[in-house]
């Protein structure tokens, strides 16, 4: 009996993940608002009735895949293991990402246009909700990766490290949708900018 709803527990979280995996694929083709969630099944190769037993609308699903691509963005591009040289790599991570550097192994910045998930955010409360919930959740995985790196005496400690986490994430998103929309971005000179900030000034801080 154990093994049997091991099972449908398991078949359960392939079902989501397949419907997951192609809402993605779909999204990223054809943009937010195209893809039907006909169209979306069939991709994943399950029914309307699969669909719902896993998400409520679309505006749900939407949620879970926005969710689904931030995470990955964010544990591809935010460097973990080594104190001293997280925040470092961090930054060197984000501008390989966005100079078209195989490295980090995500297509684009997010694999969705950032100007299509605003647009989305901008028309669904929930939407909105977690995707300000997702920038926090990175602002503060860069905050600690500072506070780290000011502990090993690499990075400046006149600053605080949660401002340094809010301001590097907003600056993430800005150089993103720079990105989407065409803007020239020189990225090894803004990498060497916002290291050479970040490395200046030790011991002054009160």
């Amino acid at each position: 009996m154990a093994r049997r709803v091991k099972s449908r527990e398991v078949a359960k979280q392939e079902t989501r993940e397949a419907l997951l995996t192609a809402g993605l694929a779909e999204f990223a083709e054809r943009g937010l608002d195209v893809p039907s969630l006909d169209a979306i099944c069939a991709r994943a190769g399950f029914t309307r009735g699969a669909f719902y037993v896993h998400f409520t609308d679309r505006d749900d699903f939407l949620v879970a895949v926005m969710q689904r691509v931030f995470e990955q963005f964010l544990d591809a591009v935010i460097a973990t293991g080594n104190d001293a040289r997280d925040l470092k790599d961090t930054v060197e991570r984000f501008a390989d990402l966005i100079s078209g550097s195989p490295s980090v192994g995500l297509p684009g910045a997010l694999g969705i246009d950032i100007h299509r998930v605003l647009d989305a955010c901008a028309r669904s409360p929930a939407l909105r909700e977690r995707f300000v919930q997702l920038v926090q959740i990175g602002a503060g995985r860069v905050a600690a990766a500072t506070h780290r790196a000011q502990l090993a005496h690499v990075v400046r400690d006149d600053v605080a490290a949660d401002a340094v986490g809010n301001l590097l994430a907003l600056l993430a998103l800005g150089v993103i949708t720079a990105v989407d929309t065409g803007i020239p971005i020189d990225a090894p000179a803004a990498k060497a900018t916002v290291l050479r900030l970040l490395g200046a000034v030790r011991g002054t801080r009160r």
